[in-house]
């Protein structure tokens, strides 16, 4: 099988439980679009991400995967301490998880006060090239892939199951085989045919920075395209609620779309909804100068230890079930 990834392979050290240290670096092919018309017409340049692969200690013939997608805080500090500790607990029940850098590569540290340095859409265009190089590896069930993604990744897992933006990058049948988003954004959301993968939602009802309402509603909408969907919500929870050792409280300085309301149709780019308005008479500048104008600041941040917790044993029941593990 033709591999389309350079390794450098490096050891797997426990260092607390369910931390672990990746045993390979890969390179990701990919592309950076700056729009998602940019994304769907392939009018973008490639560029090379990275990942940090974690495999079971014991694999026994091809295991199940995981792509996993950091938020705006990228893979330094305490978030990307999170992510890695999630690596470590799906290796530990017996699937692989690539860990995407998306913003080292692009010499990013952080979008949280400036989510424009680097559009969403590029979070899709990482998540869809990592599936491709999983499948690629006889080591991983190309059809036991997922992604789990964290807030802005989040959003990317949510919205890597509207086939259109899947075709973007993939060109034949391969597809994620389950989604689970972790507080991931709708207040812009989109519309088109849907993957039919199952979904696992997992949101904090305190959360003011991606507000729930929207994330539910899209949710119930997957659902009727035939998507089987979970969603669970865990009172006076916040954003970010199972990341540990992280600032705690109101950060002023985080660029929220909270107060953002608008849905699209990905066949025809027609606005569906704006600001709470349906079928709105509104042209591209229109829904230009709203999205500058319903942009704040300011959000919450707060760990919430039982909401983890739980958290843990609804991601593992769901896997078991779709993973047949």
């Amino acid at each position: 099988m033709t591999r389309l990834w350079t390794i450098v392979t490096i050891g797997f050290v426990l260092t607390a439980p369910d931390i672990a240290h990746a045993q390979q670096k890969i390179s990701i092919p990919s592309l950076t679009p700056a729009s998602l018309t940019a994304l769907l017409h392939h009018e973008t340049t490639p560029t090379t991400v990275t990942g940090e692969l974690y495999l079971p200690p014991k694999a026994n013939g091809p295991v199940p995967a995981l792509v996993l997608l950091h938020g705006s805080g990228g893979l330094q500090g305490p978030t990307g301490t999170n992510i890695r500790k999630w690596a470590g607990t799906f290796a530990g029940w017996g699937i692989a998880a690539l860990v995407v850098d998306s913003f080292g590569p692009r010499g990013i540290k952080e979008t949280g006060s400036d989510q424009g340095q680097l559009s969403g859409w590029a979070d899709d265009a990482d998540a869809l090239s990592a599936l491709k190089i999983l499948a690629a590896d006889p080591r991983i069930d190309k059809d036991r892939i997922g992604v789990v993604g964290w807030s802005r990744g989040g959003t990317a897992a949510l919205n890597t199951v509207l086939e259109p933006v899947r075709k973007s990058i993939i060109t034949d049948d391969l597809k994620f085989a389950l989604h689970v988003v972790f507080y991931g954004s709708a207040t812009l959301q989109y519309r088109g045919r849907t993957d039919k993968s199952p979904m696992l939602f997992l949101h904090g009802e305190a959360d003011n920075y991606v507000i729930p309402g929207p994330t539910r509603e899209f949710a119930d909408w997957a659902k009727s395209q035939g998507n089987p969907v979970t969603f669970i919500s865990y009172p006076k929870a916040s954003h970010d609620f199972d990341v540990q050792g992280q600032f705690q409280g109101f950060l002023k300085t985080l660029e929220s779309s909270a107060k953002c309301d608008l849905v699209t149709d990905l066949s025809n780019g027609r606005t569906l909804r704006m600001n709470h308005v349906d079928n709105p008479t509104a042209n591209a500048d229109d829904v230009r100068a709203y999205l500058k104008s319903c942009i704040g600041r300011g959000a919450t941040l707060g760990y919430n230890a039982a909401a983890r917790a739980d958290a843990v044993e609804k991601i593992h029941g769901f896997l078991k079930q779709n993973f047949q593990l």
